[in-house]
Parts: structure tokens; sequence; C-alpha cells
């Protein structure tokens, strides 16, 4: 672990990459990335992910200005590279889907167990030896602890993302596989499609009006029945 105060941590030494939903994401001259924000608990759960979750490789902590006791402030982690869907070449978008249903299956599976909560194109990065890793585990859950009770997450997936059979639960609530499912089926809709859900229209006045995407433009069978069935499976009309 280290602190704030660390020399690779100095501004002159981070290059913005992003700014998240929980904070910036820095490139230090070490050349891995740093996260401006981030908990015990998420550091965690990256770890507990394994080969599904980008790297976790140091906590960071802060000297806590009421009693100067150390806390976590951020996390340093692998540089990967996101991965632009837009920028998909059509030959090549089979290949990227399968490679993120397999991510998504293993990080739900037995020997993982792992609920997401934040799943979305920004969601999925490209690492260094080529395969392609989670990051974002602010919302992150092991499925074996069950319901709501205990969750010391932080719910942050859009509403274009959450299933709408999940809308109407409570903002602090866990987030379920469903709703890492239906994430899944919409971000293979943008990754065949070049289109950002996320970027379109006004979200509170288009789900008001059952805003759903357009499974007519997927040419494909077999990846329109995929998302189909995982937008009915969260409680989406199609």
């Amino acid at each position: 672990m280290i602190t704030t105060e660390h020399g690779m941590l100095h501004p002159d030494n981070l290059t913005t990459l992003a700014l998240g939903r929980s904070g910036y994401l820095y490139k230090c001259v070490e050349g891995c990335a740093y996260k401006a924000r981030a908990t015990q608990r998420e550091a965690d759960l990256m770890a507990a992910a394994g080969d599904c979750a980008v790297a976790p490789l140091s906590l960071v902590l802060r000297h806590d200005a009421d009693d100067g006791g150390l806390v976590p402030s951020g996390l340093i982690m692998e540089l990967a590279a996101p991965v632009d869907f837009a920028l998909v070449p059509a030959a090549e978008r089979r290949a990227v889907m399968d490679e993120m249903v397999g991510l998504v299956e293993r990080l739900h599976g037995g020997e993982v167990g792992i609920v997401h909560g934040d799943i979305r194109p920004a969601s999925f990065l490209r690492c260094r030896d080529g395969r392609l890793r989670l990051c974002g585990f602010e919302s992150a859950r092991l499925i074996a602890d069950g319901g709501a009770e205990g969750w010391e997450g932080r719910l942050v997936v859009s509403e274009r993302y959450r299933a709408p059979s999940r809308r109407g639960f409570p903002a602090g609530g866990p987030p379920q596989v469903v709703d890492d499912e239906y994430a899944l089926a919409v971000s293979v809709w943008e990754l065949f499609t070049g289109k950002d859900v996320s970027a379109e229209g006004n979200v509170k006045q288009d789900l008001k009006e059952g805003w759903m995407v357009d499974l007519e433009e997927l040419a494909d069978d077999e990846v329109r029945e995929f998302v189909r069935k995982r937008l009915r499976d969260g409680g989406a009309e199609v």
C-alpha cells in the first residue's frame, strides 16, 4: 500500500485518462492506472474476481483529517485500454461479443460468484495480454451475500442499462444477476449498431415512454435473439 504523498501520484506524474462515475482515472508515469476514489471493498472484490477483473495492484491511503490515521482513498491498477465499440470492425464484432459473454458468465460462475452491477461498454477493457477484463467494481457484490442486508456498495448503473423489472427497486439496493444480463444485452446491441444509448435523448422521458433498443437494427438472427431473451428476462416487452 502507498499513500497519496507518494511521488508517483504527484500531479506532474499523472495524465488524465477519464472521468468515471466515482472520480478521475489517471495514467502514472510508471505505466499503471490510478483511480483517485476507491474503497477497500472495491479493491477486495476486484481481487476476488481474479482473471475477470483488471488487476488491482495497490490500495492508496490518505491521512484522515480528523484523527490523522490512514484511510483508503484510491487504487493503483493495471493499465488497460478502453474498447471503442463504434470502431470495432464488423468482422470482429461476434468475437468481441463472445468474449464479453464469456467474461460475464465466468464472473457469475461458481468459481468467482460476483455480480458486477455496472455492466456497460466502458466497463470492458483490453489488457496488455490481449484479454478482455472488467473494471468499475463500485456496485459489485458476492452472489453468496444474497439480499440487501449488509450490502455496502454503491449502485451506479445508468437507468438505460438497468432491467425494467428492477427500476422500482430502492436506489441503494444491491445489483442482481438479472441486472448484469440485461446490461450485457444492451451493450451487445451497442457493439453491433455502433450506437451509444447513454448519449441519446432524455433518459427519464424516454424511459417513461417505454424506450427500448430497436432489435430490428440487429441483422444477425442469433445476436438478435440473444439480446431479445435477456431483455425479456429483465422485464422488457420486446
